[in-house]
This record gives structure tokens, sequence and C-alpha cells, in this order.
């Protein structure tokens, strides 16, 4: 990073590093996706990439996924870029993320420790010159902004949280204008919450939109406070802005389930310059693994695979049967046909067979008085009629 006042930013959040999708590990996809990002630091001269959470799918990831992530963070150096500030999503576990913070400051790599003052991050040239203020600020349970109270309506427990959010923002900001002593230069917020006026991905099978993402509802984007050029989320999976143009959800860069199939996933390349409008270029990223979700009858399912084998060889199938008809070999009829077009069906659903069965099963008895079983049965019962079928 040299000292002139032009700094560009890669925003990208959300990797879940490890994922499997209904049993099929990531890696692979993981793998390659990584190294489509140093590519693109070393093309667009990326000085400093902004990692807002989620870099891990659980909290203690497999060997493998902690390899790509710290062979990635290496070889940044290389591509050019000498700047890394990763913060903690949920599904991280900070302490884990944090753990080796004192070795990666060696190579330009700042992991932020879990208080206000830790979290104003600094970024500066070689001799020592501020270039960027970074409020680095990860995911915060309730726990740590707010009394844990009993008897509290959602909304209040909501409230609560968002003030103390907003008071965390402020105590992140004071630290930070303290630490940049007056020096003029753009300010970044990062973070990683659920905020008001998001568009999320309705479930595919019931078309509900969640009320919560995390186990935590919405608080308005505008507790990270004001002056900031650019705010950079991470949380929600869909890319896009929030309110005004500077403040966004980079996304995450590839799908995460067969819900997420239809997203454009992004990275966000963001020029910085002190006096100016920050310049906010999306990069869209190639789909590394080819994941459809299909749905219709027997037959139009069968017709879409054979698309889908045309197009994207290699695909991962789920399919979701919408048909009323009995289908006892529905699966195996489905695998037969994946494994001769060399497709890799993953799950199939039939959505109409289970509602009916709780329908049915609603006339006499609520769904939270059966036991799981309760349910996988009478369904069997619904969908197959003969003995034969339901014993295979």
């Amino acid at each position: 990073m040299d000292s002139t006042e032009v700094v560009r930013i890669l925003h990208t959040s959300d990797w879940h590093l490890g994922k499997e999708v209904i049993r099929e590990s990531t890696i692979d996809m993981d793998r390659k996706m990584l190294e489509w990002i140093l590519s693109l630091c070393r093309e667009r001269s990326v000085d400093c990439l902004l990692i807002s959470g989620d870099v891990f799918d659980v909290a203690m990831p497999s060997n493998e996924a902690q390899r790509l992530y710290y062979s990635f963070l290496s070889r940044l150096l290389e591509a050019g870029c000498r700047r890394v500030v990763v913060t903690p999503g949920n599904h991280d576990s900070a302490n884990f993320l944090r753990a080796p913070a004192a070795m990666l400051s060696q190579l330009g790599i700042v992991v932020p420790g879990p208080d206000p003052e830790s979290e104003a991050v600094v970024i500066r040239d070689d001799s020592g010159v501020p270039l960027l203020g970074i409020g680095a600020v990860p995911f915060l349970r309730e726990s740590e902004v707010r009394l844990s109270l009993e008897g509290m309506t959602d909304g209040e427990r909501w409230a609560l949280y968002e003030k103390g959010v907003r008071a965390h923002y402020a105590r992140v900001r004071e630290a930070l204008d303290a630490r940049l002593a007056g020096a003029a230069v753009p300010r970044v917020a990062m973070g990683h919450f659920f905020a008001l006026g998001t568009s999320i991905t309705p479930d595919p099978e019931t078309g509900e939109v969640p009320q919560t993402v995390g186990t935590l509802g919405a608080i308005s984007p505008d507790v990270v406070g004001d002056g900031w050029d650019y705010v950079a989320l991470g949380h929600i999976h869909r890319a896009q802005t929030v309110g005004r143009e500077n403040i966004r959800y980079s996304g995450s860069p590839q799908p995460l389930s067969f819900r997420e199939v239809k997203n454009e996933n992004q990275v966000v390349l963001v020029t910085l310059e002190e006096g100016k409008a920050p310049d906010i270029e999306p990069v869209y990223v190639p789909r590394f693994q080819p994941m459809e979700r299909l749905e219709g009858d027997v037959d139009g399912i069968c017709a879409a695979m054979e698309r889908v084998a045309r197009e994207e060889p290699g695909a991962w199938i789920e399919a979701n049967y919408t048909g009323v008809t009995e289908q006892p070999d529905l699966t195996e009829k489905l695998q037969e046909l994946a494994l001769a077009r060399g497709l890799k069906l993953l799950a199939v659903r039939n959505q109409a067979a289970f509602r009916y069965a709780l329908s049915k099963t609603a006339l006499s008895q609520s769904l939270e008085e059966m036991e799981p079983e309760d349910v996988f049965r009478q369904l069997l019962t619904e969908c197959h009629k003969e003995e034969a079928a339901r014993k295979r």
C-alpha cells in the first residue's frame, strides 16, 4: 500500500467455509472461490480486504477448511493486498478467529479483540501515515449489549438490542477518531446484523419471509452512526443496498443452499478518496458449482434434468415434486436419470404429499401433539397405499 490518498478496498462476507449442502461438502467450491478472490485482488490492485463475518460455517471448522483459510491469507501478500480486516460473524467462534491474531498482525491481518477500543482500526502506509479508519465491529450477541430481562416481547427485545448496538458503535467511533487524531482519511464501518429494510429470500417451500436471521430480529441500519464513507455489512446472503448506496451487504460469494441459487453472488470493490463520494463497483462471482432447484410433476422434473445436464454438466439438483399422484419410486427414478446424465441428485422433496398428510392428521390431532415418527408414519400411509411400497 502506498501513501497516496486513494484506497481500494474489497468488501466480502459470509464465506461459510467448510459448509455442507445436504451432506455434500463445499470445500472444492470454497477453494475455487478463494482462488478467484486472490486473482481479483491482484488484477484490481486491492489495498485492503474486509471480511464482514461468517468466515467459517461452524465454530470449530474442519482442518481442511482451516488450511484453506490460512493458505489464502498467506497468499494475499503475493497478490499485492497487504491489509486484511476480519470480523467474527454469528457462525464463527470469535475466540477461535482471534487466537492467532498476534501472529497474523505481522502479516498485516487484523482480527480485532472483543472491545470497542480494539475494534477501532487504523490502516497506515509503510511510513506510518494513516490512510483509512475502520470501525471493525463483529456480530454482537444480545448478552454483549444489554442485560437479559425476562418477560419481554420480541419488539422490546429488539429495541433494547438496537439501543445497545448503537451505543457500541458510538464508542468504536469515539475511539477511532481519537486514534486518527484529526487525520483527514476515509472512514469505513463493518457490521454483522439484520438491518431493517433488508430483502430476505423467502422459504421456497412455504413462501414465508423469515422474521429473524440467526435468532435476532431486524434493527435500524442507522445504529452505525453518521459520517462513514462506506458501511460494509455481513449476515444477509443476498447482496443489496440498505437505505443508502454506501450501506451494503456484499452477500455470500456463492450459494450456500438451494434456496439461494437465484441470487446473484458478488463482492464489492470500493475506491475511497477523502472528500469524494466512494466509487462502488459490484463484481459478480462466477458459479463454481452449478446448483438447480427443479419443481414440477414427474415429467416436468425429468425434462428439466435433461436440460440442466446439457447446459450445466455436473450440477447438483434438488427436486421438489408438486404432482398429486402417488409416486412410490420417484426417488429411484430421478436418481437413475441423474446418474445417467452426470448430475448429482441431493434431495427429492414431496411437499404436496406432505401437506396432504398433515391436513388429514389435523382433523384428529395437532402437530404439536405428535412425535416426529408419528408424522413420518402418517405421511408414509397417505403416500403409499400398498404395503410393499411402504416397506420399500
